[in-house]
């Protein structure tokens, strides 16, 4: 799994790089899947707002695909799986959330909002946790074509991730709930990422291949002189 993660120049970049081992940690003793973490920085201290359907305060459109746009150029489709917005909590104006999932809204990947808790780090992993987890369901419908929703008898957004009937919330007290469906999804979502890892592999072979046939074309014309 390959985590883009744009901190807030609020956000004390060597923190932010312990919290993301934490979380590689936990994610591969659960599911078996390596993490890489990439790590960018940004003045998120004014950021215009809209008020959503909900009535909850977010991030406009237009800024958010101004961002996504911007890493898209830079990685394409396949080249993270996740687009993480960390914004400090004094820059957090979003009124009515902790965080915010879109997955594959714009661009073939999953774009995560997530407030960064200065007091509490527990907080802010389970912030984390809970917004990449709210993408598993899309990312395996995406990439494999399997409904999960279907395949487990339950919604994985209300049921898994919002801790209803055996499952405990993907929240923000301990940080690392609800174990037990991260195993199940597991298989799924390593399938998926190894998936997507392959995608981006073979577009790096294609663009080296296209690199050499015109380094071979310049060195003809060269010749020709």
């Amino acid at each position: 799994m390959r985590t883009l993660a744009i901190i807030d120049l609020k956000i004390d970049k060597d923190e932010a790089l312990a919290l993301l081992d934490d979380y590689g940690d936990f994610i591969e003793k659960h599911t078996g899947i390596e993490c890489e973490f990439y790590v960018e920085r940004k003045d998120f201290s004014v950021v215009p707002t809209v008020v959503d359907s909900d009535g909850d305060l977010k991030p406009t459109d237009e800024y958010h695909r101004a961002l996504e746009d911007d890493v898209h150029k830079r990685y394409g489709d396949y080249g993270v799986d996740n687009l993480v917005m960390w914004v400090h909590e004094d820059n957090f104006l979003y009124k009515g959330i902790w965080g915010v999932n879109r997955s594959y809204f714009y661009y073939k990947y999953s774009f995560q909002l997530c407030r960064w808790d200065k007091d509490n780090d527990a907080n802010t992993f389970g912030t984390l946790n809970h917004e990449i987890g709210h993408s598993f369901d899309t990312l395996i419908k995406k990439e494999l074509g399997t409904d999960i929703n279907k395949l487990f008898g339950f919604d994985w957004d209300s049921v898994a991730i919002h801790g209803q009937g055996q499952w405990e919330y993907v929240g923000r007290k301990t940080g690392k709930e609800n174990k037990e469906s991260l195993k199940m999804v597991a298989p799924y979502i390593k399938e998926a990422y190894a998936k997507r890892k392959a995608q981006h592999l073979k577009k790096l072979d294609l663009m080296k291949q296209i690199i050499s046939l015109l380094s071979t074309v310049v060195s003809l014309l060269s010749k020709k002189k």
